[in-house]
């Protein structure tokens, strides 16, 4: 049941963001560059584990509308750097704007308090399959880590495999 729950919010979403001209790898790498800023194309692939060869004709399709900006590495002409652009911001801003005025899609049918507690069992299960990706509900409030000293590199790096949040 879960499992078709997922496929029919999958199908709801995808919609969504068909009609706003983005397909749901689209909206993903859009979602990465806004948070992580420019990166290597490789590196949006493996973090999104799309297929490096499938993740062209994504971006071809995200550069077509003027949502990104594809360049060659001056230090290595081989990689990709891909920056999402002014409009880029303002297009994933709209999309998720309309999102979040569709929440909560397919779970209409539960009141907001079953929401929340079948939110709280979610991240319950997930915080015990994994607990580095995933906060326990029930668990103390996390302590803030530092950032990490910055080094005065302008070098790009590889985006980081960390975990999305729930919506």
């Amino acid at each position: 049941m879960l499992t078709k729950l997922a496929a029919l919010a999958r199908q709801q979403c995808a919609e969504q963001l068909t009609a706003a001209g983005l397909s749901q790898h689209q909206h993903a790498i859009l979602c990465c560059l806004d948070e992580y800023g420019p990166a290597f194309q490789k590196d949006i692939a493996a973090r999104l584990d799309i297929d490096s060869g499938d993740i062209v004709a994504f971006i071809d399709g995200l550069q077509d509308q003027g949502l990104v900006i594809r360049e060659r590495d001056r230090r290595d002409r081989r990689r990709q750097i891909l920056t999402i652009t002014r409009n880029g911001k303002k297009a994933l801003r709209h999309v998720e704007r309309t999102l979040d005025n569709t929440e909560p899609g397919v779970l209409t049918a539960l009141t907001p308090d079953q929401r929340d507690v079948l939110h709280r069992t979610a991240l319950l299960i997930l915080a015990r399959h994994d607990p580095g990706a995933w906060r326990d509900p029930s668990a103390s409030a996390p302590t803030a880590e530092p950032d990490p000293p910055l080094d005065g590199s302008d070098e790009l790096r590889p985006v980081e495999n960390t975990p999305v949040a729930l919506r």
